[in-house]
């Protein structure tokens, strides 16, 4: 199972509806996959410094909920394949 979430400056985690495949550029987004115990932190190009800063310490906290689970930071562009099958998976 797989939660996706975009990460706003507030540090506010919005659901991902339906569409965890769908990467912008200008966006900070968090998967949590639980069959892998991994924590994906998604860091679009074009997204902010503080965008990108507020994601580390979100995804920081997930991992003090999810303690056995590891962070992946992903800049865009170099995404492991890994990662690409698991929002790949999610395509209709």
């Amino acid at each position: 199972m797989v939660e996706a979430f975009e990460i706003d400056s507030q540090a506010k985690m919005i659901p991902a509806e339906g569409n965890i495949h769908k990467t912008e550029t200008h966006k900070v987004l968090v998967y949590i996959d639980h069959d892998t115990k991994t924590i994906y932190l998604w860091r679009g190009k074009k997204a902010g410094v503080v965008k990108k800063l507020v994601g580390t310490r979100v995804a920081a906290r997930l991992s003090h909920k999810y303690n056995d689970y590891r962070i992946r930071p992903i800049a865009e562009d170099n995404e492991p394949a890994a990662f690409l099958d698991l929002i790949n998976e999610s395509i209709p």
